[in-house]
């Protein structure tokens, strides 16, 4: 499943959600170049800062735009995540 709906469109970068995390408490999404389709690294869960983060894949480099697009998913992955858990209180 492939979503940008959350966080904003990106113009190089897709976000996919790939699978559920083993504890099935979290996603994990690969963050993929739109152009060429190569795997640049992964969005999930970082129990020890209790957020998501991003995990890039070795030899990969960021510029300044792609980077926000990232830490914009992000926000908005953590923003579903307390609307979620404040439901089902």
């Amino acid at each position: 499943m492939t979503t940008n709906s959350q966080g904003g469109a990106s113009k190089w970068l897709r976000f996919e959600n790939n699978h559920v995390s083993a504890s099935g408490k979290t996603l994990v999404f690969d963050v993929v170049a739109k152009d060429g389709g190569a795997i640049l690294g992964e969005v999930r869960w970082f129990g020890r800062w209790r957020t998501y983060a991003f995990f890039p894949c070795d030899g990969t480099i960021y510029e300044p735009t792609c980077l926000r697009d990232i830490a914009e998913f992000i926000k908005a992955q953590m923003s579903a995540r307390r609307l979620t858990r404040e439901g089902a209180r």
